[in-house]
């Protein structure tokens, strides 16, 4: 496992030098062919999700080998569903209207508020242990 944790970061750092230079070799034409910015944008877009499917299948096997740290994960899941679950709670279905005119629908903006309720609960909560850190060192 110690072998694939130093491998992958390498492995990532060369995808993502092929693609600059890739880039660089496109920006250095002087009028790029429309094919031509296609195929890298598509290129680009596999290299992206080559990265982020690397990424996470070596952060799950990591979480596997660890069952503290697996524990720790779960937690922290159940912990942001219970806050999506009161954010969900508290948002309005309530379609907005602005001159008569309908902007989104109920569930459109349910989502919003309940995206917005989120945002308030982890920024409060972060303000909240930011202020009580120091006091709860000091009990220690």
């Amino acid at each position: 496992m110690d072998k694939i944790q130093k491998i992958s970061p390498w492995l990532i750092g060369v995808i993502a030098i092929f693609s600059a230079f890739l880039w660089w070799k496109l920006a250095s034409e002087e009028m790029p062919v429309a094919s031509d910015v296609d195929a890298f944008y598509s290129l680009t877009v596999v290299m992206l999700a080559a990265i982020v499917g690397i990424t996470l299948l070596f952060s799950l096997l990591q979480l596997i080998t660890d069952l503290k740290a697996m524990k720790q994960a779960l937690l922290w899941v159940v912990l942001m569903a219970i806050v999506i679950g009161v954010s969900y709670s508290l948002a309005s279905d309530k379609a907005i209207t602005f001159l008569g005119v309908e902007l989104g629908s109920a569930l459109e903006s349910k989502y919003v508020g309940t995206g917005l309720y989120a945002t308030y609960i982890t920024g409060a909560l972060a303000i909240l242990s930011i202020v009580f850190s120091p006091v709860i060192k000091l009990l220690k």
